[in-house]
């Protein structure tokens, strides 16, 4: 059953007039650098940079739930920098070429990269839950070379063993297994840090940072949706709402997909709906409670959009997330503010 507060989403764009369609056509123009093409031809041949090799490191704050667990795979001379406190740019027996793992919350990330000397922004790894992407752009932080990952794990407590959210979901039509919930790195550190999670028993896929990018997307979308349909349906669990709610899910993600052709150039991968609710049904994350929350790295993004485009004038392009939102908010099932994310 839909709910009775926010209306039934809009179909699909019609005809003529000014709506979504225009947003992207009319305002969102996106340059084309064949660089970047090549660059990804060469990958797919097997021509990208030297695999890197797990070795001494930095982690920034190291002492949380995914900084013990990094370091706890490490080779045991792992260097732990507090929040505030100044990254080396040399190791004993190491020189200057080694990873720096930013294990800290979202709202600390721009901290440690103005804290950064600029001789190792580069190095920089970031491990973040949450979609950083706008923050990353700021300092030029998101392309190619930069390392980040999608861990798609859970570890409860600080020492505790993680529980992979990686489901198997029967052969493609090609015979290759679909994965859900995977976890993914890209960049020039991914093989050092995929090292670290195999010895954890957590398979690790690199990826090229187009194709990351849109695994990450795909993580942003159940982080966002998933529990904003639960949180209006009285905090069901993830899995009650792939069991019961499915068809808001899915309206809610057609949405969302169109708004970030034209507004991100970027598309979700096909089979994104299956996916997102084997995740949702999985053992180790079924029986999460639906919650709001962290807004400006999740839902946030969404609505960034969402803004955007009612700014310019044009139709709301994720017209049922605000709705959903906003109802929300004023029953009181939400409680952070709508506002969303500028790292301008």
């Amino acid at each position: 059953p839909r709910l009775a507060g926010p209306p039934p989403p809009p179909g699909p764009p019609g005809g003529g007039g000014v709506g979504r369609a225009g947003l992207g056509g009319a305002t969102m123009q996106v340059w084309s650098n064949d660089e970047s093409v090549q660059e990804y031809k060469a990958f797919l041949r097997g021509e990208g940079p030297t695999a890197t090799v797990d070795g001494p490191s930095v982690l920034v704050g190291g002492n949380g739930r995914i900084g013990s667990f990094l370091r706890e795979r490490g080779t045991g001379e792992d260097i732990i920098v507090g929040r505030g406190d100044q990254i080396p740019l040399e190791m004993d027996g190491v020189g200057v070429e080694f990873p720096v793992y930013v294990c800290v919350p979202e709202d600390e990330v721009e901290s440690v990269i103005l804290a950064c000397p600029k001789e190792k922004v580069d190095d920089l790894v970031f491990v973040q839950g949450g979609n950083i992407e706008l923050l990353l752009k700021k300092y030029g932080l998101c392309g190619n070379e930069n390392t980040q990952a999608i861990l798609n794990f859970n570890i409860a407590s600080v020492g505790s063993k993680p529980q992979d959210f990686r489901v198997e979901i029967g052969p493609d039509s090609f015979g290759e297994p679909k994965i859900a919930g995977e976890t993914c790195v890209c960049g020039k550190w991914a093989d050092a840090l995929i090292s670290r999670l195999e010895r954890a028993n957590i398979q690790g896929t690199k990826l090229f940072h187009r194709d990351w990018r849109r695994h990450m997307m795909e993580r942003m979308v159940f982080q966002s949706v998933v529990h904003l349909v639960g949180t209006l349906h009285e905090g069901k669990s993830v899995g009650d709402v792939a069991k019961y709610y499915s068809g808001e899910v899915e309206d809610m993600i057609l949405e969302i997909n169109r708004a970030l052709r034209g507004s991100l150039a970027l598309t979700l991968l096909y089979g994104v709906e299956e996916r997102i609710f084997a995740l949702a049904a999985a053992d180790n994350v079924e029986w999460m409670p639906s919650k709001v929350e962290n807004f400006k790295w999740r839902n946030g993004v969404i609505y960034a959009i969402s803004k955007q485009a009612m700014d310019l004038d044009f139709d709301d392009p994720c017209a049922m997330h605000s709705e959903y939102l906003q109802y929300g908010r004023d029953k009181g099932w939400i409680t952070c503010d709508l506002e969303p994310y500028n790292p301008y």
